[in-house]
């Protein structure tokens, strides 16, 4: 770009702001949307004039402002933190504005491409034959492992705050329960103000909660083998992110785990918000010097480190590259912690080039088939869940396909993101009358944000022993109710939700369980608004009517995104 300064109004003088706000008004355009490709074809325009960065975030901002998309810090934040990869994107990728906003918002053109895109591959042949899904009924040993995810500390939360901001002036990044520098806000006119605890709305959780969770997990669970983490630590605020607060809050949940877990290992995955700007992991693909600049490496660098409290050396060179790793903490188990933010559709980088990045697909499959070969079994943890929509098509597809090439070797996925208590299962043939033959766990969070109560699970797990299958035989989640804890002024009282096979009559958690366990959905309104009750461990998504009961009975089915269609037809 050129370094001369360019007045902010003399480059806008061929493009019409309010044009382009009328006609998306005529075309019956959400103005999210509207504003999206506002900004979109103002950035592409004012970069073909060559203007200075300097002038790209003053229409962002004041963009952003004149159209109420935010509060005026968050607007005037915005920029700062996305604008660097947003210019790049621009100036780079072969798509328009109403590509970029289709594929970021719902209602905003189409999402074929380039969403949709399609890649491939290749996947080694020679699959061994089909083995039936172990059943253990004696197993000699088991584990225990605790699941925790999307923790999302708030470090800003702030006890009396107004809880019930979204509705008013925060459109995109509702974020509560915290002060913004703009807000003059009486204390008489809160509506809802924030708990000492956490508060059921869209706030994330202040670190006493955090802490009390890891409390109460210490105090009650003596014989954890190890703990899985699937990622998201950093609080939904990502206009304020910078490299430093979030180095310094992982090291600080780092040590905090180590107080609490002094001789448990705790295998973790990468989330979308640990990256600045949030979902910014561009691959080595880029030019070195935009890497150098832009990439990850500094969030790979400090997860190795933090990570590495738990984790052999030999993992250090893989979390330094791609985010990702794999050891063995048993004899006859691998783990693999798989980034899956190289499938994040809000990963901007990726709409220069989808394919693979940083081959983390095909390093997978190495993986798996090397474990194969052994004999292992491997456990995949992770943070986007292949079926979710946040999870772009042809990395989703391909995934699935590697999945049902190792399907004898992998024995559980793991997943978090979305914050709710859900799962997904996989068909062969991506036919949904097709054999299942494999399913994902997707664990509720310990956030609150998305109007939920804090949650964790527990899996007892079949091993370690010659010959183990390492399959999940059973599975407790437990939450707390803050609302109440806050209302009565004690402690969080943490209880046991409910327990998997007791609550939904499973003979076992195999692929054909959960199948059946769908059929059964279908027919019994009673067991489904309990699966509902436990999704969002509350009442607030009931009554569910016949098209909420599909909707999620299409979500279950779905191990692969953007496939509804396929899916959930017959449903």
């Amino acid at each position: 770009m050129s370094t001369a300064v360019v007045p902010f109004n003399r480059v806008l003088l061929d493009f019409d702001i309010a044009k382009l706000i009328s006609s998306g008004q005529k075309e019956g355009k959400s103005l999210t949307c509207t504003a999206c490709q506002v900004i979109v074809k103002g950035i592409r325009f004012l970069i073909e004039q060559e203007a200075p960065e300097e002038v790209l975030d003053d229409f962002f901002s004041k963009t952003c402002i004149s159209m109420q998309m935010e509060i005026p810090h968050i607007c005037n934040a915005l920029p700062k933190v996305f604008g660097k990869e947003a210019y790049y994107v621009i100036a780079n990728a072969v798509i328009t504005p109403e590509d970029v906003c289709g594929g970021l918002i719902s209602d905003c053109g189409t999402v074929d491409n380039p969403m949709n895109d399609n890649w491939t591959i290749p996947i080694p042949g020679n699959k061994p034959a089909i083995q039936p899904w172990p059943i253990p009924t004696q197993p000699k040993s088991t584990l225990r492992v605790l699941h925790l995810s999307d923790i999302h500390i708030d470090r800003n939360y702030t006890v009396g705050t107004e809880a019930s901001c979204a509705g008013d002036a925060l459109h995109l990044f509702g974020l509560c329960c915290r002060n913004y520098p703009s807000s003059k806000e009486a204390k008489d006119s809160i509506k809802q103000p924030a708990g000492r605890w956490g508060t059921v709305a869209n706030c994330d959780i202040p670190f006493e909660l955090f802490e009390n969770t890891l409390q109460h997990i210490s105090a009650t669970e003596k014989n954890l083998d190890y703990i899985v983490i699937t990622g998201d630590m950093e609080a939904h605020d990502p206009w304020d992110y910078t490299r430093d607060k979030t180095t310094s809050n992982i090291a600080n949940i780092t040590a905090t785990l180590l107080r609490y877990f002094p001789n448990t290992p705790i295998y973790e995955a990468i989330g979308n918000h640990e990256g600045v700007p949030e979902d910014a992991f561009a691959p080595h693909s880029l030019p070195a010097s935009i890497y150098e600049e832009q990439g990850p490496g500094w969030i790979y660098d400090a997860l190795a480190t933090n990570w590495g409290h738990w984790l052999p050396p030999t993992t250090q060179s893989q979390i330094q590259y791609r985010g990702s790793y794999s050891f063995k903490p048993f004899p006859e188990l691998k783990i693999i912690s798989l980034n899956t933010i190289y499938c994040a559709k809000f990963n901007l980088y990726l709409y220069v080039n989808q394919t693979d990045p940083d081959n983390t697909l095909q390093w997978l499959i190495g993986e798996l088939l090397a474990s194969e070969k052994a004999g292992e079994k491997v456990h995949i943890i992770s943070h986007i869940p292949p079926g979710d929509v946040y999870c772009l098509k042809a990395w989703s597809h391909n995934y699935f396909d590697i999945v049902y090439r190792f399907e004898n070797t992998i024995a559980g996925q793991f997943f978090g993101h979305t914050h709710t208590d859900q799962f997904e299962v996989y068909y062969e043939n991506s036919d949904p009358n097709g054999r299942p033959f494999h399913f994902n766990w997707i664990s509720p969070s310990v956030t609150t944000v998305g109007y939920l109560q804090p949650s964790y699970r527990v899996y007892t797990i079949d091993g370690n022993y010659p010959g183990s299958s390492w399959t999940v035989l059973d599975a407790e989640t437990y939450s707390t109710n803050v609302t109440d804890a806050n209302l009565k002024g004690t402690d969080p009282v943490w209880t046991l939700e409910y327990n998997t096979r007791q609550a939904y009559g499973m003979p076992d958690l195999s692929p054909a369980s959960w199948n059946d366990l769908i059929k059964r959905f279908q027919a019994d309104d009673t067991l489904f608004t309990n699966y509902v009750r436990y999704y969002g461990r509350d009442d607030h998504r009931l009554p569910c009517n016949a098209a909420c009961k599909t909707s999620f009975l299409c979500g279950m089915k779905q191990g692969k995104s953007y496939e509804q269609a396929t899916f959930c037809a017959g449903l």
